[in-house]
């Protein structure tokens, strides 16, 4: 993209901070390139010799988190799935990964696609890390990837001016069965909790005086003791 708002000069002003938008870049591709990878995404900084974002088509989901977002975030996830047909009032089909008690990190991220479209729903996000806040540490958060389907009709798109955040028919009786299968999982798991060992060695180090213990004669009065 070149010259880009070339002729809408306040808009352009705001792009003076290239690395934050280069950042937003980044994070919008890495969820895209997860979730459709039967696709490959490449995304390098201009005049950068590595790619920031790097994924080959593959057949696997697990693969494609693997190479986006790293091995220490694919070998800590749980696959989970919801199913739920007409007769429950809400029909959804579910699936993606949850990330296990091994998995620490300080912010949530939470990769929501709804019928094949990148969005958000806050209070799915608040419901999920009530789960987690009950059976992890506080210090930890989850990394979410979830996929879900469910009629057209039944997603409301127009609750955001930019059309990110979304609102669903039945979305407490949706949250209320997702957010027991995660908990369900996680409890599972949770014995299965691995700590790192780390071997430290203690040395004792014993000081020995060369001095001998001689009296110390008192000095004369009006001088000082003079500082060791």
């Amino acid at each position: 993209v070149e010259n880009l708002f070339y002729n809408m000069i306040a808009r352009r002003k705001t792009l003076q901070n290239s690395a934050d938008d280069y950042g937003k870049i980044v994070d919008l591709l890495s969820r895209m390139a997860i979730h459709h990878n039967n696709v490959s995404f490449s995304c390098r900084k201009h005049g950068a010799v590595k790619a920031d974002v790097h994924s080959v088509v593959s057949s696997s989901r697990l693969d494609s988190i693997r190479s986006v977002y790293g091995v220490s975030v694919a070998k800590n996830l749980i696959k989970v799935e919801v199913s739920s047909g007409e007769s429950s009032g809400c029909a959804f089909d579910m699936e993606g990964f949850v990330s296990n008690s091994n998995y620490v990190a300080k912010k949530t991220i939470l990769v929501l696609f709804i019928n094949d479209r990148l969005v958000e729903c806050s209070a799915l996000k608040r419901a999920i890390e009530i789960v987690y806040a009950a059976t992890l540490p506080k210090a930890s958060k989850p990394f979410v990837y979830m996929s879900i389907n469910l009629p057209r009709e039944h997603v409301d798109i127009n609750i955001h001016p930019t059309k990110k955040e979304v609102s669903l028919l039945n979305q407490e009786v949706m949250i209320e069965m997702i957010q027991s299968e995660v908990e369900l999982k996680l409890r599972n798991t949770n014995d299965t909790r691995t700590f790192q060992e780390q071997k430290v060695e203690y040395i004792q180090s014993t000081l020995k005086s060369s001095r001998s213990d001689t009296p110390v004669s008192p000095l004369p009065s009006g001088q000082k003791t003079p500082k060791v």
